[in-house]
């Protein structure tokens, strides 16, 4: 079962403003639960060969790789300033999201933190479809950030609950953060009118998900509502009960009907401007087994 653990955090960074605002947020959660951040820079093949190397008149790869590293370095140097953090920085090239799965597996990395602009991106590493491509790849959680937070830590993080077949292996990762930063958890369970005659399951799993929340002596809340617009149904109510944080689960089945691969995820990362983060399900074949006899997370 995937837990929240952050003692090694990974920043893609391509020295961007919407870098800096990823940034921003990773070194503060490094710093405030004591882990090490890395940060990571990718030099795509393509343009590398067609574009940096002729313009900056650079003979080979390697003298971009030390130029990069050094502008790296002043970065790390900066953070390491500011934070009081371990920074390790690392230049790679190649395909970029296969990059950075390569490097968190070989770092062991607990989470990914990365920039996006969403949909209207013009930038290649923080396009939306990067960004998609990248949590679906990635076998740890994967943090995106849209906007640059004017608050430090979270107070209270949105868990949205549906029938999906992984839909509740979020949960204990969800209580660890509420955990780790003194938060709220607010569950809101989603069904559709296809699945209203199953709308008693879902408040079986919501008052499951209490009870664990009371145990682990988090505050919460919980709403069950019915919607045809998932997406649209968790911003609204992350705006109105000002959520910080949304923690959702990369489900390939929860769209499967429209084509899309993890559909609900895809658009919530794009549309969301509070910070989301992905988890990949966990293959266990019978999903109701657990730590807790009667619990089915």
């Amino acid at each position: 079962m995937i837990k929240f653990n952050s003692k090694k955090i990974l920043l893609p960074y391509d020295f961007s403003k919407n870098a800096d605002k990823a940034l921003n947020h990773a070194a503060f959660m490094a710093a405030f639960l004591k882990g090490d951040l890395y940060l990571l820079h990718v030099i795509g093949k393509s343009e590398t060969l067609d574009i940096i190397l002729p313009v900056l008149k650079i003979k080979n790869n390697k003298e971009l790789v030390k130029i990069l590293s050094d502008q790296l370095e002043i970065v790390s140097n900066k953070i390491k300033k500011e934070y009081g953090l371990k920074v390790k920085t690392i230049v790679s090239s190649g395909n970029i999201t296969s990059e950075i799965v390569n490097v968190a597996n070989e770092q062991n990395i607990d989470l990914i933190i990365m920039g996006t602009q969403g949909s209207g991106s013009n930038n290649d590493l923080f396009l939306g479809s990067n960004a998609y491509r990248l949590i679906t790849k990635s076998e740890i959680p994967v943090m995106t950030i849209k906007e640059k937070s004017s608050k430090k830590g979270y107070k209270n993080i949105l868990l949205p609950i549906d029938l999906s077949d992984h839909s509740r292996q979020k949960v204990n990762y969800a209580i660890s953060v509420a955990k780790a930063f003194k938060a709220k958890v607010s569950i809101l369970g989603l069904y559709n009118e296809n699945e209203r005659n199953d709308k008693f399951k879902l408040e079986v799993i919501t008052n499951q998900i209490e009870k664990l929340c009371a145990k682990s002596k988090i505050s919460y809340e919980c709403f069950i509502d019915k919607t045809a617009h998932r997406v649209s149904k968790t911003i609204s109510f992350a705006k109105k009960h000002k959520a910080d944080l949304i923690i959702t689960m990369t489900d390939q089945k929860s769209d499967s009907q429209f084509g899309i691969l993890n559909n609900y995820d895809h658009q919530l990362v794009h549309t969301s401007n509070i910070p989301v983060i992905s988890i990949p399900p966990e293959q266990l074949g019978d999903l109701t087994q657990t730590e807790s006899p009667g619990i089915p997370f």
